[in-house]
């Protein structure tokens, strides 16, 4: 894949793998490209599986300029090597050498590397599974070197970003699982750690060809606030840049993906982060306790993590004393973090769909090469542009002015467009050209850093812009200023004001990234957004009105064929049902439900009596409505307290024979009812209820006035069925007595 670290004679170099090999692209100045195999075909190991097939290649992973030629470490198909090539036509110098803690086993793994003072320092991992990570110095006049092997305490899965150097140190810069939030489970930090170039490792009790002086710390992009909010994913980094006479760096941080999805690019003061190396350390003094500081009486001399230096006490690392060098393996994680410049991010982007994860500067923007103008690479493969105006004091972001958004991606020269296919790899400002390198799985696109021509024809967007690239020229149009440009222009980069300035009449300007539909005006999206809601109310009203009137209708209709029906069936019931003279009538179901026709049973609004359910007239007395009342007897009949007890008790037993059929449905005993006025007390059936002849009583089956009532045992095994009425006379039930009434009408 592209190496994002172009070598300083040439403006970059993209190494694409080709079959089973490698091809490096040379891209020069002069905009020639040459192109030569690094390395012969590769086969692929038959002990590997399946799944690493597209994988057994040549991988590019290391690419840095040395002694005018090029330093190149592929994967190999998992047995790295490294060999040295001319810079003009890339013919391999010499013979290759082992890429072990130089070069990663798998393309996936992440690794840095430098040239520093003759020496190579690199960090990667050494083994197939990236168990063994490693900080490693080879290749120079210096000893080889190396970081503690399978320590915890050392790395704990870590991701390498970048390096730098700076000063008497190399600088890495990583993510990694934190070992000091141990009670938090897994939660992934940004770190910095140093080493000495000078330093030759331990004595042969401790730290025997390790480094002495390796040290790290915590690396602190938040938000500040009652509960910091963090950024704690680093993804890329700029080099080490001056700015208003201060050494600064800038990160690209990200939050995890179990977090609110946002971006953040913090600066800091390199000497400020020196300082913390200085500060206290932390420990842990059990496995089961927390880190805490290690109080200053108790840090060793000289000061662990520092460098050996000629003409002190301690000319050489060899020379520490052994408790210095124990401490340095035990405690290389430092107490305090490394603060932000400004206390706070210098720029936020939340809840967006993409994730920045490259940059790049141009710290001589503008026609006097004054400005600083930063780049910044996202997920989706777009740039986003910022005119970097720090403000070294202040605790609120914001002085960071936003400019444009590029669109990086070509799907003509790329391919497909995917997720996967705008992956960005690389993210390289060529200076020359004044553009963009952006390197995509498929391909390489070139973007200019800025395009004028959108405000060509209008002199407020084009001051308004604050582009530092860009001027109003006296060609009355916005036009690409040059380095060191003797032109006249006008342009406002610290504030842009045209207040002075008058609109542009008649143009409509261009979107940053170019929809696909294109754009619509604001005033046709409110009238259009009016009339939909004015036409959707007006047919909405007209719909409901319709609705309830036909109901009502409906309704009206059906309640005046409900009052007639009804108004027949009562008459009908009142004149022309049962016989007239009876002074008891009791309603009676049979032990057996009478057989419905199939049209009957199947029709919804028919009760089992074959009375329509919506003609019932509701003033009728129904079962429910009517409770059953204890009738008396006459004076002449009075009975005894035991005697009227035993009755009852005969005349519940009676009903409770019958009542449950064979269907499993409950039928109501007889209850006989005397009527005052000789006239017949109508009840209507319920539902899956039948009519049944009456019992047959007898004065023998039932005596007031002994103590041996028993019911009447029906000759057949089931009730007689009952006649059409269900209504039945007791005139011989109560022989002479029938006509006499009590006082009260009984």
């Amino acid at each position: 894949p592209p190496i994002p670290t172009p070598p300083s004679p040439m403006t970059s170099v993209a190494l694409l793998p080709r079959g089973g090999g490698a091809e490096a692209s040379l891209i020069s100045p002069s905009s020639r490209i040459i192109s030569h195999r690094l390395s012969t075909l590769i086969r692929t190991p038959s002990f590997l599986p399946l799944s690493y097939q597209d994988e057994c290649r040549n991988f590019m992973k290391v690419l840095l300029s040395r002694q005018g030629g090029l330093f190149v470490c592929g994967t190999n198909a998992f047995n790295p090597l490294c060999a040295n090539y001319t810079g003009d036509t890339l013919e391999m110098v010499g013979e290759t050498v082992s890429g072990m803690a130089r070069c990663p086993y798998d393309p996936k793994h992440a690794n840095v590397a430098l040239f520093a003072e003759g020496n190579l320092f690199t960090a990667t991992v050494t083994d197939f599974l990236a168990i063994d990570a490693v900080i490693y110095r080879s290749l120079g006049d210096s000893p080889a070197l190396r970081t503690v092997k399978h320590d915890s305490k050392w790395f704990r899965e870590p991701y390498f970003v970048s390096s730098v150097e700076w000063g008497p140190h190399i600088y890495f810069f990583f993510r990694e699982m934190a070992v000091e939030f141990n009670y938090l489970e897994k939660v992934q930090v940004s770190r910095v750690a140093r080493v000495c170039k000078a330093d030759l490792g331990g004595s042969q009790r401790v730290l025997e060809k390790q480094w002495t002086s390796f040290l790290k710390a915590r690396l602190n992009c938040s938000v500040p606030g009652d509960s910091h909010f963090y950024f704690n994913l680093l993804h890329s980094t700029s080099p080490v840049i001056k700015m208003h006479g201060r050494d600064i760096i800038l990160g690209v941080f990200s939050t995890p993906a179990n977090s609110i999805p946002g971006s953040a690019v913090c600066a800091f003061d390199m000497e400020q982060l020196a300082g913390v190396f200085d500060g206290r350390f932390k420990e842990q003094k059990s496995p089961e306790s927390i880190w805490t500081p290690v109080p200053d009486e108790l840090i060793p001399k000289p000061r662990p993590g520092g460098c050996a230096i000629q003409g002190s006490r301690f000319n050489s690392s060899n020379g520490f004393p052994d408790e210095m060098l124990n401490f340095v393996k035990t405690h290389p994680l430092m107490d305090e973090a490394v603060p932000s410049l400004g206390q706070s991010p210098w720029i936020v982007r939340t809840m967006v769909r993409y994730q920045l994860n490259k940059m790049v500067m141009d710290t001589e923007a503008g026609p006097y090469r004054n400005r600083t103008v930063l780049f910044l690479g996202s997920s989706r493969g777009t740039i986003l542009k910022f005119l970097i105006v720090p403000n070294w004091d202040n605790t609120v972001s914001g002085s960071n002015v936003f400019l444009e958004e590029l669109e990086g991606f070509n799907p003509d020269k790329c391919g497909e467009d995917t997720p996967q296919a705008r992956h960005l790899l690389s993210l390289t400002l060529d200076r020359v050209s004044h553009s963009l390198l952006l390197a995509f799985p498929s391909c390489v696109v070139t973007v200019p850093v800025a395009r004028c021509q959108l405000y060509s024809r209008c002199m407020k967007n084009c001051i308004a812009s604050r582009d530092p690239y860009c001027g109003w020229t006296r060609g009355s149009t916005c036009s690409f200023l040059r380095p060191g440009t003797r032109l006249p222009f006008e342009q406002d980069v610290e504030h842009g004001n045209v207040s002075h300035l008058g609109d542009c009449d008649g143009l409509l300007q261009e979107s940053f990234i170019d929809e696909p539909d294109g754009l619509v005006s604001v005033n046709l999206l409110v009238v259009s957004a009016v009339s939909a809601f004015a036409t959707g109310a007006v047919l909405s009203g007209l719909a409901v009105c319709w609705i309830m009137s036909h109901r009502h209708r409906q309704r009206t209709r059906g309640a005046g064929a409900n009052n007639r029906s009804r108004k027949g069936d009562k008459e009908q019931n009142m004149l022309g049902q049962g016989r007239s003279g009876s002074v008891m009538s009791v309603t009676r179901t049979s032990g057996s439900e009478r057989t419905r026709s199939h049209s009957q049973a199947d029709n919804p609004f028919v009760t089992p009596n074959g009375w329509p359910k919506g003609e019932i007239d509701p003033g009728l007395p129904t079962p429910e409505q009517t409770p059953l009342q204890q009738k008396r007897p006459p004076p002449s009949m009075r009975l005894p307290d035991g005697d009227w007890d035993q009755s009852q008790t005969f005349l519940t037993s009676v009903g409770m024979t019958t009542l449950r059929n064979s269907a499993g449905e409950y039928n109501y005993p007889a209850t006989p009812q005397d009527s005052p006025d000789r006239r017949r007390v109508v009840s209507a059936p319920s539902n899956q209820m039948d009519f049944g002849d009456p019992p047959r009583w007898t004065h023998e089956g039932l005596n007031y006035n002994s103590n041996n009532g028993a019911p009447y045992h029906s000759q057949r095994p089931g009730l007689i069925r009952a006649n059409h009425h269900g209504l039945a006379d007791f005139n011989h039930l109560m022989g002479k007595s029938v006509g006499e009434h009590t006082p009260s009408g009984q």
